[in-house]
């Protein structure tokens, strides 16, 4: 199958292939026997009888052989690349088209015709913003000179892409989380923004349901423990000039639905080819004419 990856969670996918097996391929090598032999007896005997007297035969026989080998050795380079260690853990994947029924916790799915969305797009360009440096060398002089910078750092250290798909042609729905690394999160130059065109493949570990508040940060909580002390500070006078805490919710936090989480491996665009689909056709025929 030829697919193209968008993203992928490699530290993952090795883990995996190597619990699969071990053994990686380096290099590969055909060895080719060409061998004819020709071996040929003649044999001839006469016998003569004369008067009943005499007795005579003559025997001849004649042996020839000939021999020819040839060996010829083909050496090939393999060249392992993210695509192919992934190629062999999808193998291993049950194919989730429409339903999640005869799933279960724990199982490699490989999930197709996914239509993806962002939960915290607001929240994400936000922190985005931070996490490009732009508060860099910035200090607070109140607080002993704290780089702001490094503080924000830190509470987006476990920040990640929440993002809502939806099966074409199923009312099921699922969540995944993509780490935010402050680097390329993502394959080939893409971005978060080209997962919405059109539909992917998950490929992942099923985790079973969930609610979509149930996924949680350290933003998250700082932002809720801030809010919890206003709460908590009723008695005390507040300053009219400043507005109150608005705190930044999931698009679908609200709903009540129960989704199924996929721990992510990967996301990838299965590519269609003429040439591939030939191919396999071919060795269909040649399987069927073999078992003839």
């Amino acid at each position: 199958m030829l697919f193209n990856v968008y993203y992928l969670n490699f530290s993952k996918v090795y883990e995996i292939k190597m619990m699969l097996s071990n053994v990686i391929k380096t290099d590969k090598t055909i060895e080719t026997n060409q061998g004819d032999t020709v071996d040929a007896e003649l044999q001839a005997k006469m016998g003569t009888k004369f008067l009943k007297l005499f007795n005579a035969e003559v025997g001849s026989d004649i042996k020839s052989g000939s021999s020819d080998s040839q060996k010829v050795l083909e050496n090939f380079k393999v060249t392992m690349t993210k695509s192919l260690i992934l190629s062999e853990v999808m193998e291993k994947c049950a194919i989730v088209s429409t339903s999640f029924n005869g799933i279960t916790e724990g199982q490699l799915v490989r999930i197709d015709n996914v239509s993806l969305s962002l939960e915290n797009e607001m929240e994400l360009r936000t922190v985005k913003m931070f996490s490009n440096g732009s508060f860099k060398g910035m200090r607070l002089p109140e607080a002993g000179g704290l780089d702001i910078n490094n503080l924000f750092n830190s509470m987006f250290k476990d920040y990640s892409y929440k993002l809502k798909g939806e099966l074409n042609g199923s009312d099921e729905k699922l969540l995944i989380k993509i780490p935010l690394t402050f680097e390329s999160e993502f394959e080939n130059l893409y971005n978060v923004d080209d997962l919405f065109i059109g539909n992917v493949s998950l490929i992942g570990i099923y985790k079973g349901k969930t609610k979509i508040n149930g996924l949680k940060n350290s933003l998250e909580f700082f932002q809720e423990l801030g809010q919890t002390s206003e709460t908590g500070s009723d008695n005390e006078v507040h300053n009219s000039q400043y507005s109150a805490t608005t705190v930044v919710k999931l698009k679908s936090e609200d709903d009540g639905i129960d989704y199924n989480y996929i721990d992510l491996l990967a996301i990838v665009q299965v590519i269609k080819s003429s040439s591939s689909e030939t191919n396999t056709k071919q060795k269909k025929m040649r399987r069927k004419k073999a078992a003839e």
